[in-house]
């Protein structure tokens, strides 16, 4: 199956912005301070009753072709033992397909968080680099049911699209830039 290479890029506020926003300080206003603590909003928005997991990400292959998108949250990934990680996606379509030339992969400092948009497609893995990482992940119980009743042989689900690449004879092969080491 012939390969693209996608060279990971530097997370930051502008680039990510089409996929969702990078959780961490802010350099805007505190929504909410005390002596000792300030706190920001983010844009988490979800259908559903929310649901807190933990998952872990081993350092596998960065390759994929499989994209999906969530249409009832927007899922977060908070780091709890936080490895520097890749994270591939495309930016949301009105279609039942990504575009192709949407697709990019995005490298995550290991103190940051990931919020995805509504219907922002991503690969179904994160790419920890080096060792596996921990993250808390916030989603709905009504999407995450779904997945795993699929997983498990049931229907397809109607929260989530999935779109393969592999039909097309294509698959995504992430890069490191060359000058990065972390």
């Amino acid at each position: 199956m012939p390969e693209r290479t996608i060279l990971a890029e530097p997370i930051d506020a502008a680039a990510f912005a089409p996929f969702g926003e990078i959780l961490e300080i802010k350099d805007s206003s505190p929504a909410f301070q005390n002596p000792g603590l300030r706190s920001w909003r983010v844009g988490y928005d979800a259908t559903g009753t929310t649901e807190l997991m933990v998952i872990e990400f081993d350092p596998i292959p960065m390759t994929f072709s499989r994209l999906e998108r969530h249409h009832e949250v927007t899922q977060c990934f908070l780091p709890v033992v936080g490895r520097w990680m890749v994270m591939a996606g495309a930016e949301p379509t009105d279609g039942p397909k990504p575009r192709l030339e949407s697709v990019r992969a995005f490298l995550v400092a290991p103190h940051q968080g990931i919020l995805l948009g509504r219907s922002v497609w991503h690969a179904l893995n994160r790419f920890p680099i080096g060792a596996s990482a921990v993250y808390t992940l916030v989603t709905t119980r009504e999407t995450q049911a779904e997945l795993e009743a699929e997983r498990r042989g049931g229907p397809t689900p109607r929260l989530t699209d999935v779109y393969d690449f592999g039909g097309l004879d294509l698959s995504f092969n992430i890069a490191l830039p060359p000058d990065w080491a972390k």
